[in-house]
């Protein structure tokens, strides 16, 4: 892990085209908070933490909900159509 410090309004660049600002600091200590400014292409997903995990979680908690219904649920049965069991005949 690289670990830098920054003042107000400096940046570090990540790779050609990602910038992170720190915009403001508040507090000290374990109740500091650092607001940061993002700056990245449009294709590029920014994420914090807390979030994804929480998304992450909440997922597997829904799809645990269902599973039991879906292991209830007959396997479909696969039917091909005469036209297609093979090459077709010439007269």
């Amino acid at each position: 892990m690289l670990v830098l410090t920054r003042k107000v309004e400096e940046s570090v660049l990540i790779g050609d085209n990602i910038e992170v600002k720190v915009l403001q600091v508040k507090g000290s200590g374990k109740q500091a908070s650092v607001r940061l400014g993002i700056v990245a292409p449009e294709g590029i997903r920014v994420l914090r933490r807390e979030v994804l995990i929480e998304t992450t979680e909440e997922n597997r908690r829904a799809a645990r909900s269902i599973a039991p219904e879906l292991s209830d649920v007959e396997p479909a049965q696969a039917t091909v159509s005469p036209e297609k069991t093979g090459p077709a005949k010439r007269n």
